[in-house]
């Protein structure tokens, strides 16, 4: 009983770290929703006859993501090794925290783009028309998608990492568990901010 006790305990200790997760979750969380919106009213052609879906540009997401975990285990982890000394580079808390910057830096990138947008749209009087194109390239939205792609890489690594090691033997699945509400109330977290924005500044017009 003693024994249980202590493993949850253990557990209990890792859930500031693990709530630190959430909020870079959220932000991540429009790339699935406003920003698919937002592509939807701009140019979205690779050729005059051609455009591209908006929920394709989820595409450099995956890319950045995929591309930063391998140039993260192969390069950099062996590089950070020599001088660090530890058997993963760096500590799960500096990759988590990367992770956390990098996705602070795409949420910047998004709201320079969509200040962009809303401008363009304001300049071609298209603020009341919502079915309309702005006149702004979708592929302004990259760096939006790249950066939380990079962000993702290193915060879930990060988060994994310390989940696992900080976790007793026998509670391990659990901690994997927690791993996913995280992923799940991050996603929830990201809905409310959104809700609160559209109530905030429904005086003013529609945000989007």
């Amino acid at each position: 009983m003693v024994h249980r006790v202590e493993e949850l305990k253990s557990l209990v200790r890792m859930l500031p770290l693990w709530a630190a997760s959430i909020m870079a979750i959220a932000a991540g969380s429009h790339n699935f929703t406003f920003a698919i919106q937002k592509a939807r009213t701009m140019d979205r052609h690779l050729t005059p006859r051609f455009q591209i879906p908006p929920a394709t540009m989820i595409i450099f997401t995956t890319l950045t993501m995929l591309v930063s975990l391998a140039i993260y285990d192969r390069v950099f982890v062996p590089v950070a090794r020599r001088y660090t000394g530890r058997q993963s580079g760096i500590t799960y808390f500096q990759c988590m925290g990367a992770g956390f910057a990098v996705a602070a830096l795409g949420v910047l990138a998004g709201a320079l783009v969509e200040a962009k947008r809303r401008a363009a749209a304001a300049d071609h009087g298209l603020l009341d028309s919502p079915g309309a194109v702005v006149p702004v390239s979708v592929f302004w939205l990259v760096p939006q998608y790249a950066l939380h792609g990079v962000g993702d890489a290193l915060a879930t690594v990060g988060h994994m990492e310390f989940l696992y090691d900080q976790s007793p033997e026998s509670m391990r699945s659990s901690a994997a568990a927690l791993f996913w509400v995280a992923g799940a109330l991050g996603n929830y977290l990201g809905t409310v901010l959104v809700l609160v924005t559209v109530v905030q500044s429904a005086s003013r017009g529609e945000w989007l």
